[in-house]
């Protein structure tokens, strides 16, 4: 495997520039794979996940979402448009670099983008959605009412969680049906604090065909390193050696 940090500027109004990690796989299968992190992460929380794929034959471009601070992007989230951006960006960016078949993969709130962006361009042929759900979080529902609670805030420049979370329900409702007659992959951890089964489960209920759901041994934060095996698998299937 090899891999390249690169650059992309995301176009429209927010005017970021967002870092990438470029996984070359070394004996490809001619599918490529376009990642995004969850809210407060960095693009090192699907490291294991990435390399794992491009060890399989898949390229990924695994990116940093603006805004974060663990991760090397800069710039400023100012709302989930900035998160599809950046998705976009890449993909296009993929697209320059030869890719054909591509599919669009998150975590938390980089499944949500991935869901969204996916179904606002035609040409990606499916999506994983890595413990997202449909609602907000269990998180949030529990701390609503008790005061402020940071919910790792100070990690971003710009919109808090609670902020994000509000944005997405318009944003999946829309790209939801979009997605008929290409292979989604919805994936729950059995030992998530942030997003429950049920949630994940509704997600899934309102998806179109085809579309696979499982459940992985893990809590929120590893459950893409986690699901490694069941993306594989996933793929394996619909792209063969």
């Amino acid at each position: 495997m090899n891999l390249e940090l690169l650059r992309v500027a995301t176009g429209g109004a927010s005017g970021n520039e967002i870092a990438v990690l470029a996984y070359e796989a070394r004996r490809p299968r001619g599918v490529t794979i376009v990642a995004g992190h969850g809210y407060s992460s960095s693009k090192h929380n699907l490291d294991s996940l990435c390399a794992f794929l491009a060890s399989h034959g898949f390229g990924v471009y695994s990116l940093d979402f603006p805004g974060h601070k663990l991760g090397a992007s800069g710039g400023y989230l100012g709302s989930v448009g900035d998160l599809i951006d950046a998705v976009r960006a890449v993909i296009a960016l993929a697209r320059e670099r030869g890719a054909q078949i591509v599919y669009t993969l998150g975590h938390s709130m980089g499944a949500a983008t991935a869901l969204c962006a996916a179904g606002a361009d035609p040409s990606i042929v499916g999506a994983v959605s890595i413990a997202t759900g449909y609602g907000r979080p269990q998180a949030l529902q529990a701390f609503a009412g008790r005061g402020t609670v940071d919910l790792r805030s100070t990690y971003v420049d710009g919109c808090t969680l609670p902020e994000i979370a509000d944005q997405w329900g318009a944003k999946l409702d829309e790209a939801l049906p979009k997605l008929a007659g290409r292979p989604t992959f919805f994936i729950a951890a059995e030992r998530d604090a942030m997003v429950t089964r049920a949630s994940v489960q509704d997600l899934f209920d309102r998806a179109p065909d085809p579309k696979t759901f499982a459940t992985v041994a893990s809590d929120h934060t590893f459950a893409g390193e986690n699901s490694r095996s069941a993306v594989l698998d996933w793929l394996s299937e619909r792209h063969p050696r």
